[in-house]
């Protein structure tokens, strides 16, 4: 009887073992480059409670948008924008009704050698200081955050004497971190992530740009992928929403 048992025991476990691979999925993920470092804090989270495995794939979002047009093998787009994610649906109406919001940015401006407290001092630095006289930017026809710090810049009516402009907003964050600009302006989450002094960077109020809403679609590959379906559900969990909040960002139900 025991031999039985001992039997049947070893082959319930070599059934479950040949069937978990086939019910785990792979999701590979294309993301913007502000949110990377926030979804590796995320995967081992998606990972344990689905079982699925996560491949990360990060750059600017207007490369990604245009390697997922081209057929490159990504399952779902974690955008920086709106204006991406829709045009993928306009494209491809089978993805259109994943279309989701996973989280809304923030804008700072670091200063790594002056501390900014209030939009006063912001207004004073960049008109009295010398040495204020060079601004990293991200390129606001490219990086969402750059479009904010435009808004921004011409409701203070600030106009900087030269700026440096990088292709996206991690760019534009080593353009500061390597000295090649004194200032400028950054995602709240870098600075969290990075863990910069909170006497460094000071974070923009949000009317004084539109929101940065930044969306998420699957493309047609993902789909029909149950795993990808998985992940952005993921996203929407409280847990996952509350990870968000702590990097830096608001989410569409605060």
């Amino acid at each position: 009887m025991r031999t039985v048992l001992l039997w049947f025991t070893l082959l319930i476990g070599s059934l479950l073992i040949a069937i978990r691979p086939a019910i785990a999925g792979e999701v590979h993920v294309a993301v913007a480059s502000n949110f990377a470092t926030t979804l590796a804090g995320l995967s081992p989270l998606f990972e344990q409670t689905s079982g699925h495995s996560l491949t990360i794939s990060a750059a600017s979002s207007g490369k990604l948008f245009a390697q997922i047009r081209h057929g490159a093998p990504f399952d779902v787009l974690l955008s920086a924008d709106e204006d991406k994610p829709r045009r993928l649906a306009e494209q491809f109406p089978d993805t259109a009704q994943t279309l989701m919001t996973y989280a809304i940015g923030k804008l700072a401006l670091w200063h790594p050698k002056h501390s900014v407290y209030s939009l006063t001092d912001l207004v004073d630095l960049l008109a009295l200081d010398d040495s204020a006289d060079i601004i990293a930017v991200a390129n606001p026809r490219l990086a969402p955050y750059g479009l904010a710090t435009r808004h921004t810049l011409a409701a203070l009516s600030i106009s900087p004497k030269r700026t440096v402009m990088g292709e996206n907003i991690s760019q534009t964050y080593r353009f500061i971190e390597s000295g090649n600009a004194p200032l400028g302006f950054i995602a709240l989450s870098q600075a969290i992530a990075t863990g910069l002094p909170d006497t460094q960077y000071f974070q923009i109020p949000e009317t004084y740009h539109p929101p940065i809403r930044q969306d998420a679609i699957l493309t047609l590959k993902g789909v029909s992928n149950p795993a990808a379906q998985a992940f952005l559900h993921c996203l929407t969990t409280p847990e996952a929403q509350a990870r968000i909040r702590q990097q830096g960002y608001d989410t569409p139900h605060d």
